[in-house]
């Protein structure tokens, strides 16, 4: 699956670009805030219906502007798919300032899950490399957006946990009468376990299959001196069973036992939605002692693993976004990373301040844009 083409129109700061990319490796080279990582943005967004970064799409218009079109053509399984995308923002009393997202496959239109089901793209950018110390909000993030990918049904199901965790937090914190708020909470109660048994366990299931991935790009980044694992830490298991009858039980049984202290509280304090993951390094805690450099191989392991994944699921690579990585990572990395990416054939985007990170051989073998001032150039 790669791009051949994208047309981006009052899109960020690109007023009318058209472009033919490579169906293997393309880099942005460019200053900061010239638009490098909108166009990537613009790519992904074109595949996945939303942006990486920002809830709210007006935001991707051109300034002064009340629309914004982007085009793709990618060939999947040898056949050219179209997809066009429209933002218009719409003043009229009906809409109330709303904005109108269009989206057409084939001059079809479609919904975004259908751009979800049948395009999959990986993003790695430098706040990735907060995932292993940063909050656990972001590791959950992490596995969410990866999941959904792979299993549709996950998104669906994650979507109506957290609707069914608002309306019981609602509860817990706007019900005075204590007799009504336990009846209220009855009857939330069983939804919320259902939804999030199926949550924990498809992450435990998860969890093992990248650990298997990144294991293995994690001993050939280091020559075998270092293995990884990855836990699954849970705050309703004991162990890391894959029965959901067991994992409805003990949720429950937990739910029950800290019923006073929820109350106390006004907050749902167990489920998936305060879980979490560990990395460890020849059994050492990552987060706790690792190194800059153990911190970034860790990450690119497993983005990698997220690309692999990908490819045994769908039968084919998804495309591989880079936003500004490579001077976080050192040569060896460097090297490793676009040597798999030329060797898989996976179209990849980079971007980059200028075209010292790259080689002769790798040079020869890319389609190399310059961006300044929202227009793209070849060098």
């Amino acid at each position: 699956m790669y791009f051949k083409k994208v047309r981006l129109k009052n899109y960020r700061n690109f007023s009318n670009l058209s472009i033919d990319l490579d169906s293997n490796l393309n880099i942005f080279i460019g200053n900061n805030a010239q638009g490098k990582t909108n166009l990537l943005e613009g790519l992904n967004l074109i595949i996945k219906g939303s942006s990486y970064r920002t809830k709210e799409d007006r935001e991707a218009i051109k300034w002064n502007n009340e629309s914004a079109y982007l085009f793709g053509e990618i060939n999947k399984d040898d056949e050219n798919i179209q997809i066009a995308l429209a933002l218009e923002k719409k003043s009229e009393d009906f809409y109330k300032n709303k904005l109108i997202k269009t989206i057409k496959i084939n001059q079809n239109i479609q919904k975004k899950a259908v751009l979800n089901k049948e395009f999959k793209g990986v993003v790695f950018s430098p706040e990735h490399l907060q995932i292993i110390k940063g909050a656990p909000s972001l590791r959950r993030k992490f596995l969410d957006e990866q999941i959904s990918q792979v299993y549709p049904l996950y998104y669906k199901y994650l979507s109506e946990y957290y609707r069914i965790l608002g309306h019981r937090n609602n509860i817990l914190k706007k019900e005075i009468n204590q007799k009504k708020k336990k009846e209220k909470l009855l009857i939330w109660d069983p939804r919320l376990i259902e939804r999030g048994s199926f949550l924990i366990l498809t992450r435990i299931k998860f969890i093992k299959k990248i650990n298997r991935l990144a294991y293995k790009f994690h001993q050939k980044i280091t020559k075998e001196k270092e293995n990884i694992k990855l836990t699954y830490q849970s705050n309703i298991l004991k162990d890391q069973e894959e029965n959901i009858s067991s994992i409805n039980k003990e949720f429950k049984d937990k739910l029950e036992e800290h019923r006073e202290k929820e109350i106390e509280q006004r907050a749902t304090l167990l489920g998936p939605h305060r879980d979490d993951f560990s990395v460890y390094i020849n059994g050492f805690n990552i987060a706790s002692y690792g190194s800059q450099g153990q911190l970034r191989t860790v990450v690119l392991s497993l983005k990698l693993s997220e690309v692999e994944l990908i490819k045994e699921k769908e039968g084919v690579y998804p495309i591989f976004f880079l936003d500004d990585v490579m001077s976080e990572l050192d040569e060896d990395r460097r090297h490793f990373l676009l040597g798999l990416i030329i060797d898989k054939k996976v179209q990849t985007f980079i971007t980059s301040i200028n075209l010292d990170y790259f080689n002769s051989n790798i040079k020869e073998k890319s389609r190399i844009f310059k961006i300044e001032e929202g227009k793209v150039t070849s060098p």
